[in-house]
């Protein structure tokens, strides 16, 4: 299950000027006649055909696309050619068995481009019908993702990209089948494929094509599509970047939910629950409101994409490769149950065993709890961690139920506390308490490498038992991180780092092992900071809402509890409370 719950704006407000804003066109009919403009101009020009490549994502109902296109150019030759079939499918199918059979539940990441998985030689007889059938037609419209490789690109006159957003893309699927790469099936059915291989493949051609193309297609409702012209989509996504602005976050329901965010955010009541809300640069999207009057959705990758040194600074930019270092999650856990015991893996073990880029480290900041809230974090003292691994083995094979509590220490939470969890420390979140989870890993697969060591024989949503992996959690568990370990080292003092008549910034969470640090600003009236060349993650922990200014004139009112970006290229910024008593932000770096 992959549906996506978001109702809220969480828009981005950008002004351009006349030109640049006239030079969007909106709607599937508008689109149309545009391209008819195009192709007569062409025509007239240089008296052949136009050879147009509709490149794009994957999920593009390319169908609905064409048959519009046909309907209304009748009055022009106009020839297609479908790309999906010039891929080659043995080949294709070899690297998808080989990634996917490496692990029963991950996968291992499939890195090369996407000359290594076309039929070359049909690619290549493809170029030579483009260009002669230039004679006879007044368009050749070549259609789907890769349609403009490096073997075809130059020989086009003018490039489409369609892109959607993966929300748009998970959540259609549900509906009906969609295109991917070498086929049309049903996007769900296949989602280990898509983090695995076509998902990381087709984000290596966008990054590569969206240099070249004519026309940025935003078409998450084909009926309304947006229409960009390059320099046009280029000047939005500059002004975005250079003020404070927010990722879209994601909704769904899990297994130990509550329905505490499904309150506070005003989300569908026929949400199971709002377990868990997310912010993955992979995953999510940024929406921008051009002069008021149109709004555009685009995954946040296209905007690191774009800008990355300014978002995230040099320094940051170039030791993570222009990818966004964090992932947000927001854990809800009121009235629900514990998450799974789990524990995550370094990057020398990532690398090795998914082609993974990460080193995956997490920590929990509680914004709310209840009765009973607590977190679990790292082994008891004097337990048999042989004994441990055994109990959890015969839960996983031959559903026999233990006491975990046994072997996982566990500490009272209350809102405030802050715990740091670096990679191999068994932790979980425990019920009744709300968590920010900020965590820092790059990953091809959205959730992250969650190993599982004990998840009370509990069925997920669709009534499955959800999968364990003993093997994989052992081999990176940190058995020396025990209870007097933990208080020492993952539960840290806050420390003040500045402060001022009404104001004090606080370091409340910095380990050597761990590559981001964590801030906590509290302020009555307002509080004045810098990026100092790299972005701030900041969250409102507490308070109604804030204002966050950049002296560049780009503000944002933040609303509690929801997290901002702030990139490098703003400099000196300052927050202000809009609420009141004091109002509470945490901040995220990384340690440079």
């Amino acid at each position: 299950m992959k549906i996506y719950y978001s109702i809220e704006e969480a828009d981005n407000i950008i002004r351009v000027s006349d030109k640049e804003f006239d030079s969007i066109v909106v709607g599937e009919d508008q689109f149309i006649e545009k391209l008819v403009e195009e192709i007569q101009t062409f025509k007239k020009k240089r008296r052949r055909a136009c050879r147009i490549a509709f490149d794009g994502y994957l999920g593009i109902d390319w169908d609905n696309i064409l048959s519009k296109v046909n309907e209304i150019l009748k009055g022009l030759k106009i020839k297609t050619y479908n790309f999906l079939e010039h891929y080659n499918i043995n080949a294709l199918n070899k690297i998808v068995e080989k990634s996917l059979s490496a692990d029963k539940t991950f996968g291992y990441v499939y890195r090369g481009k996407i000359l290594t998985v076309l039929n070359i030689k049909n690619v290549r007889k493809l170029r030579s019908r483009l260009l002669e059938d230039s004679k006879d037609n007044d368009a050749i419209i070549c259609f789907g993702p890769g349609s403009a490789n490096p073997i075809l690109r130059k020989y086009y006159d003018i490039i489409f990209y369609f892109d959607i957003t993966r929300e748009t893309l998970f959540n259609n699927s549900e509906k009906r089948p969609i295109y991917y790469i070498g086929g049309k099936v049903a996007v769900h059915q296949l989602m280990r494929r898509f983090y695995y291989f076509d998902g990381p493949i087709l984000e290596n051609h966008k990054k590569y094509i969206l240099k070249y193309i004519n026309w940025y297609v935003e078409c998450n409702s084909i009926e309304n599509l947006k229409l960009i012209p390059k320099e046009t989509y280029l000047s939005i996504l500059l002004k975005v970047s250079e003020q404070p602005f927010r990722i879209k976050p994601l909704y769904y329901p899990v297994p130990w939910g509550g329905n505490w965010l499904k309150k506070i955010k005003r989300l569908p009541k026929e949400m199971p629950n709002s377990g868990q809300g997310c912010i993955v640069a992979s995953e999510n999207s940024i929406r921008i409101n051009v002069n008021g009057k149109i709004l555009i959705e685009i995954p946040f990758q296209n905007l690191l994409l774009a800008y990355s040194e300014k978002i995230l600074g040099e320094k940051v930019n170039k030791k993570f490769g222009g990818e966004f270092p964090f992932t947000y999650w927001y854990d809800d856990q009121i009235n629900g149950g514990d998450m799974a015991i789990q524990v995550h893996a370094n990057g020398k073990y990532l690398k090795e065993k998914f082609n993974e880029k990460i080193r995956q480290d997490e920590s929990y900041y509680i914004v709310y709890t209840e009765e009973g809230a607590k977190t679990y974090l790292g082994l008891r003292e004097n337990i048999d961690v042989k004994e441990f691994y055994e109990k959890a083995l015969k839960a996983e094979r031959e559903h026999i139920p233990f006491d975990h509590n046994i072997y996982v220490y566990s500490i009272p939470t209350k809102p405030g506390d802050y715990f740091l969890i670096p990679a191999g420390t068994v932790h979980a979140s425990g019920r009744n308490q709300v968590v920010l989870e900020i965590d820092g890993g790059i990953s091809a697969y959205s959730s992250g490498y969650t190993f599982h060591i004990y998840d009370y024989l509990r069925p997920d949503l669709d009534g499955s038992l959800r999968a364990i992996h003993i093997e994989h959690s052992f081999n990176v568990l940190k058995t020396y991180r025990r209870e007097k370990w933990v208080l020492e080292n993952l539960k840290q003092k806050p420390k003040v780092v500045r402060e001022g008549k009404g104001w004090t910034e606080y370091l409340i969470g910095e380990r050597k092992d761990m590559y981001f640090k964590t801030y906590r600003l509290e302020f009555e009236k307002e509080i004045e900071d810098n990026t100092n060349g790299q972005f701030h993650m900041i969250t409102l922990v507490e308070g109604e809402k804030v204002l966050v200014k950049s002296e560049n004139g780009g503000e944002y009112t933040l609303c509690f509890p929801d997290t901002l970006t702030v990139p490098a290229s703003v400099g000196r910024y300052k927050i202000v409370n809009l609420g009141e008593g004091i109002a509470k932000v945490v901040k995220a770096l990384i340690r440079l």
